[in-house]
């Protein structure tokens, strides 16, 4: 039978410890898009995992990094089932101000195909 995909985006699914991003940006791979850039290295758990990044130099104000977070946590809630088990760092570039949804994903998704993190068949 074949498991349900949740659209959540859980607890156990979050990067939180520093150490949890040390090792992603120890041990891991990067690359970058004009919206985002991002950190990834396996993981040995059987789902992937996220983290995210917005520095007050890209966004100043609260408003613009709290937006920036919403759309890169959104892009990787609806398509978290497409990856491996990776761990991800996301990390918000400039170009990210003012863009609409669609646009963070389809840079996401190019970068993710590019990277091989993408499960097969994607």
């Amino acid at each position: 039978m074949e498991e349900k995909v949740r659209f959540t985006f859980r607890k156990h699914e979050r990067l939180r410890k520093q150490s949890e991003f040390e090792r992603v940006f120890g041990y891991g791979k990067s690359l970058g898009g004009s919206t985002v850039a991002f950190y990834f290295a396996p993981n040995d758990l059987k789902y992937a995992r996220a983290g995210f990044i917005v520095s007050k130099k890209i966004c100043r104000k609260a408003v613009e990094r709290n937006r920036a977070k919403r759309l890169m946590r959104e892009v990787f809630r609806l398509n978290k089932h497409r990856l491996k088990p990776v761990d991800i760092v996301f990390i918000a570039r400039k170009g990210i101000k003012g863009k609409k949804f669609q646009d963070v994903e389809r840079d996401f998704l190019r970068l993710a195909r590019k990277a091989g993190i993408l499960r097969d068949g994607e």
